[in-house]
């Protein structure tokens, strides 16, 4: 009797693991203790044709610092303003950080040039805007490139040649949805206001067709020389993952809370990363579009 007595107590703490396995879970990665707090919100540009690749039709070009825009700016400001965020990180390299200060003490000093397109840029409307009003000393720019390696014998150029003129019905189709996607996308731009265009661009469906499309061209090559896989790697998932560590670095106590203002084709990975993280808490960022 004394011996199951004895395994029993033993085993209890198993026991107890086997009935709320998410628990233990939790425990083991310390989920109740002070995290750095992460909220992620993806954005277009809001300078439109003057610094993004792709065009909008004239007639559905969005003026954003047309009075009734800028009121639904200074509506989104207050809503991030309530994460309270210690620190904003922006799409923008690194190395320019000097540059970054200058440009902000510049617009809190009232002195940026008006009616340039850096006016209209996100970073002035959304990350300056909001930096200023919580009275941050900076804003941390965390972009990144992805990495350039030496290709093997293998994988020479003279292989990406190769597979240059590869046929693929495929890619035809899934373009012409994806033009259609983007036709939708300005239409919405244009019709919505700037939180219910936002809380599109950050629904997880959305985001996960953003990377959707790259998905399409891992095909390209062969078993022996998967060109199309290895691209992907290197081009768009490498580059976040990146940006992900360069955030990873502007953490200075487990209290702080940082906004991330970024593209929002970058969501889909970032989200992924910060929330399988076990430095980070990641937020949800719909509860400050509503």
């Amino acid at each position: 009797m004394r011996l199951k007595f004895i395994y029993a107590v033993l085993l209890f703490p198993v026991w107890v693991c086997a009935q709320d396995p998410q628990r233990r879970l939790g425990e083991i990665f310390e989920t109740v203790e002070a995290k750095p707090e992460v909220l992620l919100l993806g954005t277009f540009h809001f300078a439109g044709e003057q610094v993004d690749a792709n065009t909008t039709p004239g007639s559905l070009r969005v003026d954003m610092l047309s009075p009734q825009r800028q009121q639904q700016i200074e509506e989104l400001v207050k809503k991030l303003a309530l994460f309270r965020p210690t620190k904003i990180a922006i799409e923008g390299p690194p190395q320019y950080q000097k540059i970054y200060d200058s440009l902000y003490r510049a617009y809190c000093a009232g002195q940026l040039p008006a009616g340039t397109t850096l006016q209209a840029n996100e970073l002035v409307q959304l990350s300056f805007r909001l930096a200023r009003e919580l009275h941050l000393p900076t804003l941390y720019p965390v972009d990144a490139q992805a990495f350039h390696f030496q290709l093997s014998p293998a994988d020479s150029v003279l292989t990406f040649e190769k597979y240059k003129d590869q046929a693929d019905t495929a890619l035809d189709y899934w373009d012409h949805r994806y033009d259609l996607e983007n036709a939708h996308m300005d239409t919405l731009k244009y019709l919505l206001p700037l939180k219910d265009f936002l809380r599109y661009l950050n629904d997880p469906e959305k985001e996960a067709r953003d990377v959707g499309r790259w998905l399409i061209i891992t095909r390209t090559g062969s078993n022996s020389e998967p060109i199309g896989a290895d691209g992907f790697i290197t081009r768009y998932f490498n580059r976040n993952v990146r940006i992900y560590s360069n955030i990873q670095r502007i953490v200075t106590s487990k209290t702080d809370r940082i906004l991330v203002i970024y593209g929002a084709t970058h969501m889909y990975f970032l989200k992924t990363l910060f929330a399988a993280s076990p430095e980070f808490k990641l937020m949800d960022i719909e509860s400050y579009l509503r």
